[in-house]
């Protein structure tokens, strides 16, 4: 089955099911959702990575995601003060193991980094569900990445001939134009549909930053891929990779989207 097919069969298959769970599905429905993303995507972040860590010090943060997004079904702003301990656990595990397993700078940075990285995105994603009208914000952030993604993938791949960047050869900046294209067109469209009392333009300049964070997201993503010699960072979805794969540009749209939200209320 060519990769164009799995993609087809993966979006025919995920999107009903998102539709589903975002507008159909209790609240805390999406909510573990998110957290199972969460969790697949930082294992996969560290099976890349692979720091040099006690399995405790990672499991501590596989923990404290569960707590991150169990403490966002609770009102008010509990969740900040779980925030701080993805740093406290894996450094106060470090002291206890000292000398026993003598840790490097390098490694301490990879174990907090992931769920800066990955976690804390995903959470501002719940959140951003619950404010007026979420259900249709988070619509919004998926339809502008998925279809500034799929252009660029198809741009790129019939029509791209300048390399973007030696961090990954198969990006082009025919790809990258088409992908923006397609976030700026996919936002003014969604924004006519379900915001007509909001200004185009700045819908369209939120599709920019949102297409443009997206793109440094994936090559973020790339980027680890590259330093840790893999192709895909997992394998759980046909045709895309793993759950990384599939939402690193995600990762660095979504505080876009909320910062533009706080901003507008």
């Amino acid at each position: 089955m060519t990769i164009h097919m799995k993609r087809v069969i993966a979006a025919l298959v995920g999107i009903p099911f998102l539709i589903g769970v975002i507008y159909f599905a209790p609240s805390w429905v999406f909510t573990i959702l998110i957290l199972f993303a969460a969790l697949r995507g930082l294992n996969e972040f560290y099976s890349m990575m692979r720091p040099k860590a006690a399995e405790k010090t990672v499991l501590f943060n596989y923990l404290l995601t569960a707590l991150l997004f169990c403490s966002l079904l609770v009102k008010g702003t509990f969740y900040i003060s779980i925030l701080p301990l993805f740093v406290i656990f894996p450094i106060v595990s470090f002291i206890v193991s000292y000398p026993k397993h003598y840790p490097k700078i390098g490694d301490i940075g990879q174990i907090i980094m992931g769920p800066f990285y990955i976690c804390l995105p995903l959470a501002f994603l719940v959140i951003i569900a619950t404010l007026p009208q979420g259900q249709m914000w988070v619509f919004f952030i998926l339809a502008v990445i998925f279809a500034g993604d799929t252009c660029s993938f198809y741009c790129g791949r019939l029509l791209g001939k300048h390399k973007l960047t030696r961090i990954s050869p198969g990006k082009t900046w025919e790809g990258a134009l088409g992908g923006l294209t397609a976030n700026v067109v996919s936002a003014a469209i969604f924004a006519c549909l379900f915001f007509p009392s909001l200004s185009i333009v700045s819908i369209m300049v939120l599709g920019i930053a949102i297409g443009i964070s997206g793109q440094i997201g994936d090559l973020a993503e790339s980027m680890l891929k590259r330093m840790s010699n893999v192709k895909d960072s997992g394998k759980i979805l046909p045709g895309h990779g793993g759950i990384l794969d599939r939402i690193d540009s995600l990762l660095f749209a979504i505080p876009v989207l909320y910062i533009y939200l706080y901003l507008a209320h």
